[in-house]
C-alpha cells in the first residue's frame, strides 16, 4: 500500500429527530419518511449496485440510534408503506393530467417519478423485507459499509450538564446498535462533531456553578469507541467562519497548525479523522457548491396538486416563478462532471499532500446523508460516480473509517480544544440567546433526574412501578436533549413544533419525577397518572430496554 497517493474516507451521517407518534404533516413523521424515501432507499439501491457489480464501495455511514428505533418500529413500517402508495398514486394521477391537457414533456417527468416509487415500494418491499436498518446490516455484514453509531436522540454532548446525562446517551446509542446491527460498534459519529475537553466546566446558563468534568473522549472510550470525525477548525489557526457563505473563499489563506491530511488521537487513545475543508467547500457551499447546479431538480417548487418536483434550480438567485423544466438527460450529465472534478480535487490534493511530506495521506468528506437525495436528488448517483471513478485507478483508495484506524495507530497525539462543525466552529449554532431557555429548562430536569436516580437506586430496584416510571422518564429525557430543538430554533424552522415537543418532554421528566416522589412515599399513583404513564410509553415507543445504572455510574 505505499505506492498508493492517499486515502479517501467517506462518511455519510442519517439522523432525523423522533417523529413518530408526534404529527405527521408538515412536521412530524412526513419528515422521516421523505428522508427514508429519497435518501435512505436511494442509498440501498446504489450500494447494492456496487455489490451486483461485484465491487466494494468502502464507505462509513453514520446512523443515529433514534433513526434506527424508529424504521425499526411497526408503526414506521405500516405507515411508509401507506406514504409510499399514496405518492404512486399522486405520481400516476399526474402523469394521466398531464397526458390529457398535451403536456408530453411534463407528463414524462411525471412518469419519471410514478417509475421512482414504483421502483421504491419494490426495495422496501424485497431487497429490505420492510426493515431498512436489516437491509444496512446485511450490507456491513458483507463488509461492503461499515455502519458507526452516535449518541441516543443526537444529544450535543458538550452541553449536557452532567457527565451521567452523556454517559446514558453513548450507552444507549451502543445498546441500539448492538440489537440492530449484532455487534458492538467500533466508532460514532459525535453529534454535530461537537467535544469538549477534560477540566473545569462553567454552566452556561448558571456560571457560579463549575465542576470538573470528563473530557467527551473519555467517556467514549471508557464505553469502549474507538475513533470518530472531527472538523478542521479545531486543529487550530483556521478561522474558517463563513466558508461556506456566497463568497468564494481564498483557501491558499487558510493555514493549519497541524495538517487536516493525516489521523489524530488524543490521550485517552481515540482516533480522530479530521474532515476536509477544500472538497467540503465543493458539496455544501449554496452558491458553489455541485448541488447548485442549475440543471439539478429544484428542492423548493412541487406541483400543488401532488407536491412532486418538475423543475430544475435554474439559478441560485432565480425566484421560483422562473424556474424552468427539468431536464433528466442534461442532469445526468452534468452528475458525470461534477463527479470527474470531485475525483481529480481528491488526488490532486493527496498528491500534492504525497509529495510534501513523503506519505500518503487521508481525505475526509463527511457529510449529513439526507443531502444526498432528498436536498440534493442526484446525490446518489453523484456518489456512485464518484466511488466508481476511484475504484478504477489506483492512485487513491477508498478506506472506512475502521480500515483507516488500523493504519493510523501511531498517530501523533494532539489535545483538541472544545468546538463543533457548525458555525464559528463552536458552540454558537446550540446556545445562544434564541436558545438559552432550553437549557435552563433541559438542566433543571437533567439535575432532578439524575439525583433522583442516583439517591433512590436501592428503591427503584426493588420497585417495578417506580423503576417503571423512571425510566419513562429517562426516555422523554433523552428525547428532551436531542440537540435538533436547539438547531431548528437557530434556524427559525417550524418553531411552534419545536417548542411544542421540547416543553412536551421536559414536561414529561417533571411529572414523572412527581409521580416517583409519590411512589417514594409508599402512596399509589392517580388513574390519571397510570393513563399519562401508558400514554407516553406508547407515544415515546423508543429506547424501551434502557437501564437506569447508565445514570448512576458518574457519581
Amino acid at each position: 500500500m505505499d505506492e498508493i497517493t492517499g486515502r479517501f474516507l467517506f462518511v455519510l451521517h442519517s439522523h432525523i429527530p423522533y417523529v413518530m407518534n408526534h404529527g405527521v404533516w408538515p412536521h412530524g413523521e412526513h419528515w422521516l419518511f421523505e428522508a427514508a424515501a429519497e435518501t435512505y432507499l436511494p442509498l440501498l439501491k446504489t450500494l447494492r449496485r456496487f455489490e451486483s457489480e461485484k465491487q466494494r464501495p468502502a464507505i462509513s455511514i453514520g446512523m443515529t440510534p433514534v433513526l434506527v428505533e424508529q424504521m425499526k418500529s411497526d408503526g414506521f413500517r405500516e405507515r411508509f408503506s401507506e406514504f409510499l402508495n399514496e405518492k404512486l398514486n399522486l405520481a400516476i394521477k399526474d402523469v394521466t393530467l398531464l397526458e390529457e391537457s398535451g403536456d408530453s414533456r411534463m407528463a414524462a417527468l411525471a412518469g419519471r417519478w410514478r417509475d421512482f416509487y414504483r421502483d421504491s415500494i419494490d426495495t422496501f418491499q424485497n431487497f429490505c423485507g420492510g426493515d431498512i436498518v436489516d437491509a444496512f446490516r446485511k450490507l456491513q455484514d458483507e463488509g461492503l459499509v461499515e455502519i458507526l453509531t452516535s449518541a441516543a436522540t443526537h444529544g450535543y454532548l458538550p452541553l449536557l450538564s452532567r457527565d451521567a446525562c452523556v454517559r446514558a446517551q453513548i450507552k444507549a446509542g451502543i445498546q441500539v446498535y448492538e440489537n440492530a446491527f449484532g455487534r458492538k460498534p467500533e466508532g460514532i459519529w459525535m453529534p454535530e462533531c461537537a467535544y469538549r475537553p477534560a477540566g473545569e466546566w462553567v454552566n452556561p446558563i448558571v456560571p457560579e456553578e463549575r465542576f470538573v468534568r470528563k473530557g467527551v473522549d473519555e467517556i467514549l472510550v471508557e464505553e469502549g469507541l474507538e475513533y470518530t470525525v472531527i472538523d478542521s477548525p479545531l486543529l487550530g489557526n483556521a478561522n474558517l467562519l463563513g466558508m461556506y457563505s456566497e463568497k468564494e473563499p481564498d483557501f491558499s489563506k487558510i493555514h493549519f497548525s497541524r495538517t487536516p491530511y493525516l489521523p489524530y488521537r488524543l490521550s485517552s487513545g481515540l482516533q480522530l479523522f479530521v474532515r476536509d475543508h477544500v472538497t467540503g467547500y465543493q458539496v455544501w457551499s449554496r452558491h458553489h457548491g455541485y448541488p447548485g447546479d442549475p440543471y439539478y431538480l429544484e428542492f423548493h417548487k412541487m406541483k400543488d396538486t401532488s407536491g412532486i418536483k418538475f423543475w430544475r434550480i435554474t439559478g441560485t438567485d432565480v425566484d421560483l416563478g422562473g424556474k424552468q423544466p427539468y431536464d433528466p438527460e442534461i442532469a445526468e450529465a452534468r452528475i458525470k462532471e461534477n463527479s470527474a472534478h470531485f475525483v481529480g480535487l481528491i488526488n490532486r490534493l493527496m498528491a500534492e499532500f504525497k509529495e510534501t511530506n513523503g506519505c500518503p495521506g487521508v481525505l475526509v468528506a463527511p457529510f449529513d446523508a439526507e443531502l444526498f437525495g432528498h436536498w440534493w436528488f442526484e446525490g446518489p448517483r453523484w456518489l456512485y460516480e464518484v466511488l466508481h471513478l476511484l475504484k478504477s485507478t489506483d492512485s487513491v483508495v477508498p478506506v472506512t473509517c475502521r480500515e483507516m484506524a488500523e493504519v493510523s495507530e501511531t498517530a501523533e497525539v494532539i489535545d483538541l480544544p472544545e468546538g463543533s462543525w457548525g458555525e464559528n466552529a463552536d458552540h454558537s449554532v446550540w446556545l445562544n440567546d434564541e436558545t438559552k431557555w432550553t437549557f435552563r429548562e433541559l438542566y433543571s430536569v437533567e439535575r432532578n433526574f439524575v439525583s433522583f436516580v442516583q439517591q433512590n437506586r436501592g428503591k427503584w430496584q426493588k420497585n417495578s412501578t417506580l423503576k417503571s416510571v423512571l425510566t419513562e422518564a429517562a426516555k422523554s429525557l433523552l428525547l428532551a436533549e436531542a440537540s435538533d430543538w436547539q438547531f431548528l430554533i437557530h434556524k427559525e424552522s417550524a418553531l411552534d413544533y419545536v417548542e411544542k415537543r421540547f416543553r412536551g418532554h421536559v414536561g414529561e421528566v417533571a411529572r414523572f419525577l412527581g409521580m416517583a416522589n409519590i411512589l417514594n412515599g409508599r402512596e399509589r399513583l392517580t388513574a390519571d397518572d397510570e393513563k399519562f404513564l401508558e400514554r407516553c410509553h406508547m407515544k415515546n415507543d423508543c429506547f424501551q430496554s434502557l437501564d437506569l445504572t447508565w445514570w448512576c455510574e458518574d457519581v
